[in-house]
C-alpha cells in the first residue's frame, strides 16, 4: 500500500492503536434498525442530508462492536487524497484487498465507507467484493438518494438494507439540550428554539446564536455545491440558487413547474430537473395531492418543504414573520421522520396533510399559527372537515403554536393541539 494511503487510513482508524475517538451523543436508540442490520450479511446503506450525523452514527456502531480493532476498516471518501482517486476504477478494491492481506487471520471484517458517492465506481466495486468475499460486512453512508436509483437498484438488488438519517427529532433535541423532563415553560422555549435553528446536531450543541446561523449558512452552501452543482455539472449556479431561494421562501404553498418557471424566467423542465437534484440531496421534499389515481396526482400542483427549519431561516425569510409556515414545515418533517406517507388534500377546500397507511388515509392534519381569528378558524375547520368526511375518518387534528381544545363538529372529534404537545405524542 502506498505510504500516503497508509498514513491517511491510520488517521481515520484510531482504534487500531487504541487511541480514543469521538462518538458524540448516543443516537442508536433512535435507529434500532442499524444494529439489527449490522448483524446481517447484506450491505447497509445509511443515507440522508449532509451534517445530519451519519458519520457519528458510524463511530457509534464501531464502538458497539465486539470485534478486534483490526477487523474494522473505516474509509472516509471525503478525504482529499481519496477524492483524487475518484476516477480510478481499481482504487477502492485495491485498498480494501491490500488491507485484507495485511490481516489474514480475521474471520469477519467490517468495512465502513463514509460518503461513498464520492467514488465513481463504488457500486461495481462493492458488489464484486460483497459477492466474492462473504467475510465482508459493508456499512456505507451517502448524501444523495440517487444512490438507490438506476445502477444501485439493479446491480445491488437484494443485497442491501437502507436507513435514512434526519436532523434531530424533537425528543432527540431534548436529549441533546439536556431537558429530559421539561416544564411547560421549558417546552415552549425549547420548541421555539427548535423551530428557529432546527435539528442539525452541531447547530443544536452550539450556544452562540450568531454562530448557529453561520453554521447553517455553511451547511446550505455545502449541500448546494457538493450535492447539486458539482455532481450534476450544473452550468447556471444563479438559476439554481434563485430557484432554491424562491421555493424555501414559499414552502407549503401550491406550485407548478410552469408557474415557477415563468416567475424566475427558467423553463419548466429545468425547474423540475433542479428540484429533483435538491430532492436527491435530501434538502427538499415535494408533496403531492392525494388521489387514488397516480396519473391525476402527477397532474396536480405540488407543495415543497425543507429538511430543516433552521436551514430555511438561514437562507430565506425572517423567523418572526413566518412562524406559521415554519410550524407547518416542522409538522411535515416530523411525519416523515416517523416514516409516514404524506399528501395534501384539496377539493373545494384544502387540508394541509393527510397520512396514508397502506391504501387507506388514516389521519388528517391542519396546521396554523392560531385560531383566534374567526375567519381563520372557519377556513381551517372547513378544510379539515372536508378531508375527514372524504376519507371516512372519526377525528382530525389542528396543530397550532399554543392553543389547546377538543371540540365536536358534525359528530367528529377535532383535536386542537399546541405544537409541543403534538411533537410529544408523535413520539419524535
Amino acid at each position: 500500500m502506498e505510504p500516503q494511503l497508509q498514513i491517511a487510513l491510520e488517521k481515520q482508524n484510531p482504534w487500531w492503536f487504541k487511541k480514543p475517538y469521538e462518538t458524540g451523543i448516543p443516537r442508536l436508540s433512535y435507529y434500532p434498525e442499524l444494529q439489527k442490520y449490522l448483524n446481517t450479511p447484506e450491505i447497509l446503506l445509511i443515507l440522508g442530508a449532509r451534517r445530519t450525523g451519519k458519520s457519528t452514527l458510524l463511530y457509534q456502531l464501531i464502538s458497539s462492536l465486539k470485534a478486534s480493532p483490526e477487523a474494522i476498516l473505516f474509509i472516509n471518501l471525503d478525504e482529499p487524497l481519496f477524492q483524487s482517486k475518484a476516477e480510478d476504477p481499481a482504487f477502492l478494491s485495491t485498498l480494501i484487498e491490500e488491507y485484507l492481506l495485511q490481516h489474514k487471520d480475521i474471520q469477519k471484517y467490517y468495512i465502513f465507507i463514509d460518503e461513498v458517492q464520492n467514488y465513481k465506481h463504488w457500486v461495481q466495486t462493492i458488489k464484486t467484493l460483497h459477492d466474492v468475499n462473504k467475510q465482508l460486512k459493508f456499512v456505507l453512508t451517502g448524501s444523495t438518494s440517487v444512490l438507490l436509483k438506476n445502477a444501485v437498484s439493479t446491480r445491488l438488488s437484494g443485497r442491501y438494507f437502507t436507513t435514512i438519517v434526519y436532523p434531530l427529532a424533537y425528543k432527540e433535541y431534548l436529549d441533546f439540550t439536556d431537558i429530559p423532563k421539561p416544564s411547560l415553560l421549558q417546552k415552549r422555549q425549547a420548541v421555539n428554539t427548535y423551530l428557529q435553528f432546527g435539528g442539525f446536531p452541531r447547530v443544536v450543541l452550539e450556544k452562540d446564536e450568531l454562530l448557529k446561523q453561520d453554521i447553517l449558512k455553511n451547511y446550505f452552501q455545502t449541500i448546494y455545491l457538493k450535492d447539486i452543482i458539482y455532481p450534476h455539472k450544473v452550468r447556471s449556479n444563479k438559476d439554481v440558487f434563485d430557484l432554491l431561494y424562491f421555493v424555501l421562501s414559499n414552502m407549503g404553498t401550491l406550485f407548478s413547474y410552469t408557474n415557477v418557471g415563468k416567475t424566475l424566467n427558467i423553463s419548466p423542465d429545468t425547474v423540475k430537473e433542479y428540484l429533483s437534484y435538491a430532492e436527491q440531496s435530501y434538502l427538499l421534499y415535494i408533496v403531492m395531492k392525494y388521489d387514488p389515481s397516480v396519473r391525476k396526482q402527477l397532474a396536480n400542483q405540488r407543495k415543497i418543504y425543507c429538511v430543516d427549519t433552521g436551514l430555511v431561516n438561514s437562507v430565506s425569510f425572517k423567523f418572526s414573520e413566518n412562524r406559521g409556515r415554519l410550524i407547518e414545515n416542522l409538522v411535515f418533517m416530523t411525519l416523515i421522520k416517523n416514516q409516514k406517507e404524506v399528501f395534501y388534500h384539496k377539493e373545494a377546500s384544502e387540508c394541509d396533510f393527510v397520512v396514508r397507511d397502506g391504501r387507506k388515509i388514516t389521519q388528517a392534519i391542519q396546521v396554523t399559527l392560531s385560531l383566534q381569528e374567526e375567519s381563520v378558524k372557519k377556513r381551517e375547520l372547513k378544510g379539515l372537515m372536508e378531508a375527514i368526511n372524504n376519507y371516512n375518518l372519526k377525528e382530525g387534528f389542528i396543530v397550532t403554536e399554543a392553543e389547546k381544545e377538543t371540540m365536536e363538529v358534525e359528530g367528529k372529534k377535532i383535536h386542537i393541539i399546541p405544537l409541543y404537545g403534538w411533537l410529544e405524542q408523535t413520539n419524535s
